[in-house]
This record gives C-alpha cells, structure tokens and sequence, in this order.
C-alpha cells in the first residue's frame, strides 16, 4: 500500500498507524521528494510539500503574479506577454482557484447585514445575444450574461453572486444565496432595480425578517446615433417603491451597487466595454467573477471603510495578501 502525505516535517509519522508508528526513509518518488516506509505496518508514502496551485507547476511566485494581473484588469495575452507564462496555462490558472474562490464564497454565511443593495451586470461570452439570434445559434452558454450581485451598503462586503440570465429561475438562485449568507438575527433592508423576477423569490425568502423597496428607473429615448454606438441612456426620473415589511423610503438606493459594479469593470478586463477582451467560455467568465469577488472580499484595501470589506463585515480579522488568499484556498 502506497500513500501520499502533504507535509515539510523532517520526521514524519506514519498516517496509516494509529498510534503514528516509527518509518524510515525509503528512497525517493519520480519528482525527487523523499519516501518512507513504516516499520510497524510496512505502508509507504513520500513527503511531499504542499502545493496551494494545485497540479500546476509553474513557481507560485510566478502563479500569485499571474493572479494578481488577473485582478487588476490585465487581459490574458497581456499577462502572457508580461510573465511569460501561456495563456492557456492562465486559463486553467483562473478556473483552478476561480472554482476554489466560489466554494469559499459559497461557505460564508451568517453575515450581519443591514442594508443590502442589488443589481445585475451584464457581459457576453464569446458575441453578444443580436449577434447569436442573427446566427440562430442554441448554445445556452453563449450570447448575453448577467452577474446578480448583492453589496452591503455600511461594510462593503459582496454577500452573494450568481451568474446566469435575467429570469425568474436565476433570480430565485441568487435571492437564495443571499439569504443563506445573511445571519438570521439581521432585519435587512432590500433595495433593488424595477426587475420584476426579484419580487417572488424576495417575497419567499425575506418577507418576515427584513424588508424590499424597488427603485424604478424611467428612461428617455436615444437617438439614432445613441444607438448605433454605445450611449448610456438618460435617466428621465425614478420611483420609489415599498413591497414589504418597514420601508423606509430614503434607504431605498442602488446607487452603491452601481458604483461597485464600475469596480468589476475596472478590474475585469473581459467585462471593460468597447474592446476586445470578452470571455470565450463560460467557465472562465464564472471563474473570474469569484475570483475578483473574493480578492475584493478579502484582499484589496477600501478607503472609504479603512480595511478590506471582510474585515468590517467580521469575516477577516486582519487583511489577507494574494498569498494568503490561495493558501487558505488550498485548504477549501
């Protein structure tokens, strides 16, 4: 029988004893790492160090590098041309700790919140949906792409994610989320956009511990030329609307939400319009979306709170580098 252990302890024990019996050194393993064999039960297994990048082997100083760009708005062949490192290897980079970033934002729950703002923005992944309608294509992962995102207003703290499209199902995954994130003993106000597929699940899951008010936002008319190239449109008025429980009307607000999704534009190169950086897979586009939500959530500095936003929603109790981030991922 042949085991393996991830330690860097010059005498191990054995793992397969139960009381950890005596082993001796038994050569070495096809990578060079030193191999033991224990005197009691006659197991072996070779002492072999941790490796937080999973089966990659490029360095992890060059992997935390590659990371770090990724979160701060480099597109793929830009990180290629910097690190040397291809970007094929970046990809399966992202979606490695990417899928580790979701299981660990998926884990958080039990958050105190009190103000809660949400929103969708909106990507494509690999042509935008005119261009797959045109085309008559059925691939369910290509075409158009809505992250929900939920931020708490006085922490910062992106409580819940999802990305799929903007339909009732989505919406209900996502309000599940949120919930599930949030501690029971918080009363939260909701506030979101005029999306009417928020309502039921909202209804489901809130009504009793907290309550919703919608912003609804009137828009006015482009002209031609707004709608040939990309324009905003104009907001031509809102409206604030109570649905349930103890509203009240002044906290109704999307605005911080909004601001945190100029964030994810700023440090996502593949959501940063009018270029060519847009993701090809959908993979890749969930991945990087956990990945800058937990670099947000736990790395990067906010000035407006004077920490990290894990740190004031007491879920850090000090800030985390890159490093730190994929060593505690290693353990997820």
């Amino acid at each position: 029988m042949d085991a393996t252990t991830h330690t860097t302890s010059p005498n191990p024990r054995c793992q397969q004893c139960a009381n950890g019996g005596h082993v001796i050194k038994w050569g070495k393993d096809a990578d060079g790492h030193q191999r033991f064999r224990c005197t009691l039960c006659r197991a072996t297994f070779a002492n072999r160090p941790a490796r937080p990048l999973g089966s990659h082997r490029i360095p992890l100083e060059r992997g935390l590098l590659v990371l770090g760009m990724l979160t701060e708005g480099s597109s793929m062949r830009a990180i290629e041309r910097v690190t040397g490192t291809h970007r094929d290897t970046v990809g399966r980079l992202l979606r490695t700790v990417g899928d580790r970033c979701a299981a660990l934002l998926d884990s958080i729950q039990g958050v105190e919140a009190s103000d809660v703002q949400c929103d969708e923005i909106w990507g494509f992944v690999g042509m935008k949906q005119k261009t797959k309608n045109r085309k008559q294509i059925t691939d369910p992962t290509a075409g158009d792409a809505w992250c929900f995102t939920a931020i708490e207003r006085e922490s910062k703290f992106i409580l819940a994610h999802h990305l799929g499209q903007r339909t009732g199902a989505d919406a209900e995954t996502f309000v599940h989320k949120l919930a599930r994130s949030i501690s029971s003993d918080s009363k939260p106000q909701l506030s979101t956009d005029g999306l009417s597929a928020y309502i039921t699940p909202m209804v489901d899951y809130f009504d009793g511990r907290g309550s919703y008010g919608q912003l609804i936002k009137y828009y006015g008319e482009g002209t031609k030329e707004d709608q040939r190239r990309y324009s905003p449109a104009s907001i031509i008025g809102t409206e604030k609307v109570s649905v349930f429980g103890k509203v009240e009307e002044a906290r109704i607000c999307t605005s911080h939400v909004e601001r945190s999704n100029l964030t994810i534009r700023t440090h996502m190169r593949r959501l940063t319009r009018l270029t060519c950086a847009f993701s090809k897979k959908w993979e890749n586009l969930r991945a990087a979306f956990a990945l800058h939500f937990a670099s947000y959530n736990f790395v990067k500095f906010n000035r407006s709170i004077r920490m990290t936003p894990a740190m004031k929603a007491g879920v850090a109790h000090k800030p985390s580098s890159m490093a730190d981030l994929v060593m505690a991922l290693h353990t997820v």
